[in-house]
């Protein structure tokens, strides 16, 4: 079901079309911001915030492109948030809680952990666009819409970002 429909729904008092959205972009959601924490706990608890935020704030949300678009925005805001707040973990707690959910191997993580020191390293914006795009498989035009930027300058984030990254791995000998 398409999002206009979900919405109009909602606002008519159909509990289960709020249901329905959550659903649809829950996964979607948790996904980012797994990446952009590194943490399942993190993760868990941005995503269910960034929801009730959503609902919270229903009454004053005007359809204006696509929801996803929007619960990314929101999600975003209260990763940098969280961020901000935050010490940096060692990558060994990441580790642990890598290996207790996912047990393939030391090698995995040490690439895992490779990538994810890389993104660490480059700035925020080229970091979420990187993100967006490949964790998440969004089109450019909606990451621009999401960033608040324009679609060229999306283009040019994702661009250096790659090209940034690809010489921090390089000189890991990782790819």
């Amino acid at each position: 079901m398409d999002d206009e429909r979900l919405i109009r729904r909602i606002k008519s008092g159909d509990k289960n079309a709020l249901d329905d959205l959550i659903q649809k972009y829950y996964n979607d959601i948790y996904k980012y911001c797994y990446r952009k924490m590194g943490r399942k706990s993190d993760a868990e608890d941005i995503t269910q915030e960034a929801f009730l935020h959503f609902c919270r704030n229903f009454d004053s949300y005007t359809q204006r492109g696509k929801c996803r678009n929007y619960l990314y925005v929101i999600a975003r805001n209260l990763c940098a948030n969280t961020l901000q707040k935050k010490t940096s973990l060692p990558l060994s707690s990441i580790k642990e809680e890598y290996l207790s959910e996912n047990d393939t191997g030391l090698k995995q993580v040490d690439a895992v952990d490779s990538v994810q020191a890389a993104l660490k390293q480059l700035p925020e914006e080229q970091r979420t666009v990187i993100l967006l795009r490949f964790y998440q498989d969004l089109k450019l035009k909606d990451i621009a819409q999401i960033v608040d930027a324009g679609l060229s300058v999306t283009k040019y984030r994702l661009y250096q970002g790659l090209k940034t990254l690809s010489k921090l791995l390089l000189k890991e000998d990782w790819l």
